[in-house]
């Protein structure tokens, strides 16, 4: 069938053959495991990314529940301080109608004091006067006599 030459030739084209099958398997391979690492260094990636995104949203919430809870203290804070100044006002409007009373007390306190001292000098000068009209009439005592 076939000679010596003609089978070291056939010998030698199979395995150059097999020989460029096995390089193109092999870097084709290579190019798959390539992929499939740049694959799983993306996913490696994705659930850094998904962990890190995890994170940022608990610290969003976590900043607005701060938030949150400023604003409400500080509405608390407006009400009471807005309670103090009706309070304040009350107390202010209170205090000045306990001040107009007082000077009117005052005002009416000297009134009749004045008065009270007009009348009681009118008193004393009409005692006086009739005083001096009136006759004076003396009480004497006799020792010594009785009745009888």
């Amino acid at each position: 069938m076939f000679g010596k030459q003609e089978h070291t030739e056939l010998r030698e084209s199979v395995e150059k053959a097999v020989e460029r099958i096995v390089k193109q398997a092999l870097t084709h391979a290579d190019s798959t495991l390539a992929r499939l690492g740049d694959l799983t260094k993306l996913r490696e990636e994705l659930e850094t990314l998904k962990i890190e995104k995890g994170r940022k949203e608990e610290e969003y919430a976590k900043k607005d529940r701060e938030i949150e809870h400023k604003v409400g203290l500080e509405r608390k804070r407006q009400e009471m301080e807005l309670g103090l100044a009706k309070r304040e006002a009350v107390l202010g409007a209170r205090e000045e109608a306990l001040k107009a009373d007082r000077q009117r007390f005052d005002d009416q306190l000297a009134f009749h004091e004045k008065r009270f001292t007009e009348e009681v000098g009118y008193l004393k000068t009409m005692i006086g006067s009739l005083a001096a009209k009136l006759p004076t009439a003396t009480i004497t005592e006799e020792r010594g006599k009785r009745r009888g």
